[in-house]
Order: structure tokens, then sequence, then C-alpha cells
């Protein structure tokens, strides 16, 4: 049977002509459209990243900005802080001090009291013609500065340096330890303990052996 191509077909066909070369014109177009979105992802990271590095900059800048502001009041709060310091080392020093000379007035007091008793006791013996040298050591132990810190003790019970100070914050302890640090360096090793807080001397020294008082002769 014969194909008729009529009018209506011959209509179609142009349209599927005009369809057919469109899609030719756009198909090269189309190809492109993938590396486009990727481009354009791309872009986009571009821009959001110069966003966020300006933003930094600028953070930065007005960071910095501050700092120098703050910086400038370093200097005198530092020299605040040295005199504050100074003026604790001062005083823990004096304190220091006059614990110590205590001690030495005590200990003129235990040598004195030592003496006495030393002659108290060297008459008793030598009445009764005795040896006092026993008791004469035995009463030495009893003085020295053992004894000296005992009677300071007494004067001042629980004595401490840092008696009601603020130690458990840590800055506070640090600053107490640099400024005792510094103190007991400036005094003789025998006196920083005894004097700076109540712990007893780890190492008491004597008075000097007493001479042994001569046993008179015996009468006849």
């Amino acid at each position: 049977m014969p194909i008729e191509f009529d009018e209506s077909m011959q209509q179609r066909l142009k349209q599927a002509e005009m369809a057919e070369r469109e899609m030719a014109r756009l198909q090269p177009l189309a190809a492109e459209a993938e590396d486009l979105r990727l481009k354009q992802v791309k872009a986009a990271k571009f821009e959001d990243s110069l966003r966020r590095r300006d933003q930094s900059l600028l953070e930065a800048r007005q960071l910095v900005e501050a700092a120098g502001i703050r910086q400038v009041e370093i200097p005198d709060l530092l020299n605040e802080a040295a005199q504050a310091v100074s003026l604790l080392f001062a005083a823990m020093k004096d304190v220091s001090n006059k614990r110590r000379r205590a001690a030495e007035a005590l200990a003129i007091v235990d040598r004195v009291d030592y003496e006495v008793e030393l002659e108290e006791v060297g008459e008793e013996q030598m009445a009764l013609n005795r040896d006092p040298r026993g008791l004469a050591y035995a009463l030495a132990a009893r003085h020295g500065d053992a004894k000296v810190h005992h009677m300071l003790e007494e004067m001042d019970n629980g004595f401490d340096l840092l008696r009601n100070c603020n130690l458990t914050d840590t800055l506070h302890r640090d600053v107490a330890n640099f400024v005792t640090d510094h103190v007991t360096a400036s005094q003789p090793a025998a006196a920083k303990t005894p004097f700076l807080s109540h712990a007893p001397p780890t190492a008491p020294t004597r008075h000097p052996e007493p001479e042994t008082p001569k046993i008179p002769a015996a009468t006849r």
C-alpha cells in the first residue's frame, strides 16, 4: 500500500528538522553544564574564603590594636607591683630581723639562767662532797637553741611569717614563696627556721661544755 505524504506530515517534518537543528546547536552548551556547575561551586567557596579572610584580618587588626592599648598600662602596673613586693619584702625582713634579735636576747636570758643553775648545782654538789659533772652535763642539755626556741614560741604561740595569709590562691602562694625565699636568703643559715616559723630547730646547738667545778678536799 503506497504511503501518502500529505501537508500535515510535511509540517511535522519541518518541525522535526527544526528541533534537530536546535538540539545540535544546544548539545555543546549542554555538555558544558557539569563543568559550569563545578566552577560555580568553586567560585562560591573562593568568595566565602575571601570573606572569612577579610573578617579574620579585621579581627586580628582590632585585637592587635587593643593589645597595644592595654600594653600601655603594663609599665605602671609593673612598677606598682614591684613597689608592693618591695614593701612586702621589707615588712617580712623586718619581722624576721625582730624575731632574730628577740632570739638573741632570749639566748642571753638562757645563758644567764644556765650559769645561775650551774652555780647552784655546783654548790649543792660540792656541799655534799659529790662530783657535779653528771648534773652539769644534764643541765646543759636543757639549754641552748631548743630552750631559746621554746621561750620564743611561748611569747607568740604558733607564729609563722605567713600567718593569716591567703595561700589557697596560686598567685598569692607564688608571690609569698618568692618573697619568703628572698627574705630567708638574706638570713644566716642558722637563723632561718626558728625566726620565720614555729617549726623547731632541726640541729640545736648547746652552750659550751662547762668547766667542772673543783671538789674541795675533805677536811680532817
